[in-house]
């Protein structure tokens, strides 16, 4: 909003899901995406000795956290909030109408013949490697959203 980016240029398919595939620095292949996991010993120590030792991180964060709120604020929460809601609305129509849309790198089909169509598809979804994947699709999704809105506001 203070930048005037239109909402439809944020949102975005996402080619790293957890429990999903892709690729990872260093490997050769695609890889398994773990879920993000934590242990209890890891809890307590990032409540504590890691808070402690980051606490000028943790000052900072803060800060910023309440100069957002004050921005928030100034520019009526509830446009917000409405902002943000509508984000998430376009991003959700987009995962839903892009995943069948969208072929991903990773994994390859364990099928051989099958391999080669699925690289060229791949290629085709994404910018490069497993990074802008279902642009294309995003891009219709985003256009026909647009056309609608262009719609209720021409017939208003």
């Amino acid at each position: 909003m203070l930048a005037q980016i239109p909402l439809t240029d944020v949102v975005i398919f996402s080619s790293k899901v957890a429990g999903g595939y892709g690729y990872a620095l260093g490997q050769k292949g695609c890889v398994k995406l773990e879920k993000k996991w934590t242990t209890p010993k890891i809890d307590e120590y990032i409540l504590g000795d890691y808070q402690k030792a980051n606490k000028d991180d943790y000052l900072l964060y803060n800060a910023a956290q309440r100069s957002l709120d004050k921005t928030i604020d100034a520019l009526g929460r509830k446009r917000v909030e409405e902002n943000v809601e509508l984000l998430k609305s376009l991003q959700q129509q987009n995962d839903e109408q892009c995943a069948s849309k969208t072929t991903m790198p990773c994994p390859q089909p364990k099928d051989e013949s099958m391999k080669e169509e699925h690289n060229r598809l791949a290629e085709e979804s994404c910018y490069k490697s497993d990074f802008g994947c279902g642009h294309a699709c995003t891009d219709e999704v985003l256009a026909d959203y647009a056309e609608k809105e262009w719609a209720s506001i021409t017939s208003s």
